[in-house]
């Protein structure tokens, strides 16, 4: 689902532990952390513990996109994970969003980007803190505080972040299926999406005749093809025969949230998390497209491609991460796109 119409301006919506009595208070510039072991991609979630599982991410959102994928995710009776940004959950339409994926049974882990992109002129403490905002600002919506964690352009760079993140009880979540939908980013090529997808599982089958399982890396902001391509995407997946699932039910992780968005001292579920009476899984085919693998697919995408004249970035057909240079846009869209009577609607 899209907004168009008159746009208006929107109205912005929006502990660190004490020390022990034995250390010394933390130094007001960083200092040395004892975080700072290597890290590899064993520190992160790449698959699923059942075979024919398939758990379908999405980073950097929420967005225009993320509307449309919710009338999809819905028509296709699956569930998915998105990786909220809680940058974007100042302006109303996009909070409204999220909260409405939540309601809606979807998973909501956390984006984290640091401010310069790197954890360098910063204490432990500080990082914690700001690592913590964030979490806070998803919880106020939701009620929960994420668990599922990517980090913004870590690439493994990093180290003493993603060690401090795996000490406060988040889960690093990698991928071992990227869709290429930063590449495949127009109504034209979005349909290439579901070929990345077939391609995978039908080399998986004949090199070892059974299936896989899959974690997938995905972007669900307009620049990108992933909302376009995502009918097609459910189809294949119903056409081979896998199963659509959080993260939680990837893991078999019955409590999918924090209980303190900075302590590692548990964590919790809620009605729809793995294991509860309305957690699901599954999907059934979207009437927007009909794809069969053995001739090489179907229509076309859902027709509501995404363009890159959107003001949302994700990455560039070469790989690279244009949120940078897109963030002024990004906030412009943001304000100049938001129709309340629409919102209510969508909301409703």
């Amino acid at each position: 689902m899209r907004f168009t119409g008159t746009a208006i301006l929107s109205a912005l919506a929006a502990p660190t532990p004490a020390p022990s009595p034995a250390s010394a208070p933390a130094p007001a510039t960083a200092g040395p952390s004892t975080n700072t072991g290597p890290v590899t991609w064993a520190d992160f979630l790449t698959s699923c513990q059942t075979a024919g599982q398939i758990a379908l991410t999405y980073s950097e959102g929420p967005s225009e996109a993320t509307m449309e994928m919710l009338e999809t995710l819905k028509e296709g009776h699956a569930k998915v994970t998105f990786f909220t940004n809680a940058t974007w959950l100042q302006y109303m339409q996009y909070a409204g969003v999220t909260r409405h994926a939540y309601l809606d049974g979807h998973l909501i882990g956390m984006t984290y980007r640091l401010p310069s992109d790197t954890s360098a002129g910063r204490t432990d403490a500080e990082l914690k803190e700001d690592i913590a905002r964030a979490s806070r600002t998803i919880q106020d919506l939701i009620g929960v505080y994420p668990k599922y964690m990517k980090i913004h352009e870590s690439n493994l760079k990093d180290a003493r972040l993603l060690n401090l993140v795996k000490s406060m009880g988040y889960t690093l979540v990698g991928f071992n299926l990227d869709e290429y939908d930063y590449k495949y980013n127009t109504a034209a090529t979005s349909s290439q999406i579901a070929e990345v997808y077939n391609a995978m599982f039908s080399k998986q089958n004949e090199a070892y005749g059974r299936k896989a399982s899959y974690i997938v890396t995905g972007y669900d902001v307009p620049s990108t093809g992933a909302a376009a391509g995502l009918p097609k995407v459910i189809n294949t997946i119903v056409a081979h025969g896998y199963d659509m699932v959080r993260l939680d039910g990837c893991t078999n992780d019955k409590t999918p949230y924090k209980k303190d968005p900075i302590l590692n001292n548990g964590f919790v579920g809620d009605a729809k998390s793995f294991g509860a009476l309305e957690y699901k899984h599954g999907q059934t085919q979207v009437k927007a497209v009909t794809y069969n693998p053995a001739n090489g697919g179907g229509g076309s995408g859902s027709g509501s491609g995404s363009g890159s004249g959107s003001g949302r970035a994700g990455k560039s057909a070469d790989g690279k991460d244009s949120l940078k240079s897109s963030a002024g846009s990004r906030i412009g869209v943001a304000v100049l796109t938001l129709v309340v009577p629409a919102l209510l609607a969508f909301l409703l």
